[in-house]
């Protein structure tokens, strides 16, 4: 949710510029729509909704098996060299060569191709649910069951579970390694600041995954050699990947039209500088933008 003058102006972009139904949410009417009175404003999109991804993946793997194609799984690729008219790939099984190799790796990019690892900043997205809830305090919390966002630097993303019956709230995990009790009690602690009636209230699951993030924080399409890359999602894979993945498809088959599009550049991001697959400087990231939303929420309630 955003202050009321910025979402006049998103919701006129999206609108003129992509077509996309949108519209702002005065102060007033924010009680409408969310239960807190942590945001003065905001803005609905028309155009962005939530899924199940195992219920997803499971049904892409059904249009796989019905095809001609073969699905490897437990077979981790060690490394890749273009050679004349293709890419040698090696595998765990061994080897194969081919015209053309797809790379749609994000957060999990391993050492099987170190240049792309060093594009690419794995970070941990966390994921709390809450315990049941009366179907009241849902009422009153989330009336119209919603997905929900916010534009701090660490940002936050929440939504209904798919009865209606709990929170699942989420955000970015300042944490590299192992997993503590700590970026579990922190997402507590602001969703009770989001919805301070929910303080102490009970969790019953826990989980984070991987996604990553680039230095222009940009989606992109982009070739090197005979290997074409569709990367870099910064935590949207779920959508992005099936996108893009479909466009890099596209473009080895040689249809320019299908393969047209606006993430398709000449270049590939940027390399992280001192970075090598390890994150160390995440928590110093993390830190800075804690920073930064403390100073915006002090301006907002001074202003």
């Amino acid at each position: 949710m955003i202050k009321p003058t910025n979402s006049v102006v998103r919701q006129t972009f999206l609108h003129q510029s992509l077509g996309i139904e949108a519209y702002p949410v005065e102060r007033a009417d924010v009680p409408k729509f969310i239960g807190t009175d942590l945001y003065v404003g905001g803005l609905v999109r028309k155009d962005i909704g939530g899924l199940q991804p195992a219920k997803l993946l499971a049904a892409m793997i059904g249009l796989v098996s019905s095809s001609t194609a073969v699905i490897h799984e437990n077979t981790a690729v060690l490394g890749s060299t273009s050679e004349a008219g293709g890419v040698r790939i090696r595998t765990q099984r061994g080897e194969i060569f081919a015209r053309k190799l797809l790379v749609c790796t994000d957060g999990y990019t391993d050492g099987f191709d170190p240049w792309l690892r060093r594009r690419l900043v794995p970070v941990r997205s966390r994921i709390i649910a809450t315990e049941p809830l009366d179907r009241e305090v849902m009422d009153r919390l989330m009336p119209p069951r919603m997905m929900y966002g916010d534009l701090r630097k660490l940002s936050y993303y929440y939504r209904p579970s798919h009865d209606g019956s709990r929170i699942l709230f989420g955000g970015r995990d300042g944490s590299t390694e192992g997993d503590s009790a700590a970026p579990v009690a922190h997402l507590q602690s602001e969703l009770a600041r989001l919805f301070p009636e929910l303080a102490g209230i009970g969790l019953t699951h826990s989980w984070f995954g991987y996604v990553a993030m680039n230095r222009d924080m940009i989606p992109r399409m982009f070739s090197r050699g005979n290997t074409v890359y569709a990367t870099g999602y910064c935590g949207s894979g779920v959508v992005w990947a099936r996108w893009l993945g479909k466009k890099a498809a596209f473009k080895i088959l040689g249809d320019a039209e299908q393969s047209r599009s606006a993430f398709d550049f000449d270049a590939a991001p940027k390399a992280v500088p001192f970075f090598n697959g390890k994150p160390w400087f995440i928590p110093i990231v993390y830190s800075m933008y804690a920073r930064h939303d403390r100073k915006m929420l002090l301006r907002r309630l001074k202003g």
